[in-house]
């Protein structure tokens, strides 16, 4: 009895480091002693996962005073676990006191997805300023010009001329016939309209029957930030999701919450590599065409009240 019991806390023990591995993720930031403005900067960045796991990094959105300039990437294998190095080179474009955000990568090991997040991380940008101490000087004494009456007259002849010419020309572009202003085409039909036309032309491209899941989450993100441009007048189409959610002011939370929900899935499918599933995708279609004709009865309410 007591032999199998050390047998089984032998084998116990030859399983903890199997057991204890996890997914690591390690940073480190790499500059000078003083940054300035335009100085560039490195964060070196350690993964470490199993060496059949693939390794996403969604797009940065940041970074309005950091910009990435450069990214460098090298693998190792090193006892049975794989090192993804990473060297991204940032230049801040600001001057001030500034919280670096955190990185977020995903790792996809199987069927499931998990996230590594870097730390933030406090940072000075100085501007280069010349030294006070350092005054000009003059190297020689000023030299007194005695000037004589041509010094006089010929820059005013020259001045003169130029007026003339300047106002000859003036005279030559008033006379050009004037192009014809052509009106700007303006769809005025509701949003929600345009958004369930370019909706129902998504359909009828077929992307999930030929398996084109990247290109059919584009469309359908791009339709609904459309739509939240045009009813909510936010410049949704160019604002990442994180924008999106500071700036979209809602009185209805729940809605609020089912469109941030919606525009995080289709991230993780466009920036993340992600791969959904067919149902879900058509889950997705059907939300969005639901939510978009909420509006048209919504509309609908409306006239009848005015009629």
């Amino acid at each position: 009895m007591n032999r199998n019991k050390v047998v089984l806390l032998i084998i116990l023990l030859l399983s903890l480091p199997i057991m204890g591995f996890a997914q690591q993720i390690v940073h480190k930031l790499e500059k000078p002693e003083k940054l300035y403005l335009g100085t560039p900067f490195h964060v070196l960045i350690d993964i470490t996962t199993n060496p059949a796991d693939s390794i996403f990094a969604p797009e940065i959105d940041t970074l309005d005073i950091f910009i990435l300039k450069d990214i460098k990437s090298s693998e190792e294998i090193e006892k049975e676990h794989k090192i993804t190095k990473l060297d991204y080179t940032f230049q801040p474009f600001d001057t001030g006191e500034f919280t670096f955000p955190e990185l977020e990568f995903a790792v996809k090991t199987g069927d499931s997805l998990s996230f590594l997040r870097t730390s933030e991380f406090i940072l000075h940008v100085e501007s280069v300023l010349t030294d006070s101490s350092e005054t000009i000087k003059d190297i020689a004494k000023p030299l007194k010009l005695n000037l004589g009456f041509w010094d006089y007259f010929l820059p005013i002849i020259a001045l003169l001329l130029i007026i003339i010419i300047i106002k000859y020309l003036i005279k030559l572009l008033k006379k050009k016939p004037k192009k014809a202003i052509v009106p700007e085409i303006i769809d005025k039909r509701p949003p929600h309209q345009i958004a369930l036309e370019l909706l129902e032309k998504l359909k009828n491209d077929k992307l999930l029957e030929k398996g084109d899941f990247l290109i059919f989450y584009y469309q359908l993100s791009f339709i609904l930030r459309l739509f939240i441009e045009l009813h909510y007048r936010i410049n949704a189409v160019e604002m990442t999701t994180n924008e999106i959610r500071e700036n979209l002011q809602l009185e209805n939370f729940k809605e609020k919450t089912q469109i941030l929900d919606f525009l995080t899935f289709t991230d993780k499918v466009k920036f993340a590599k992600f791969i959904p599933k067919t149902k879900e995708s058509e889950e997705s279609l059907l939300w969005l065409e639901n939510y978009l004709r909420s509006f048209e009865k919504e509309t609908e309410t409306k006239e009848d009240k005015n009629a």
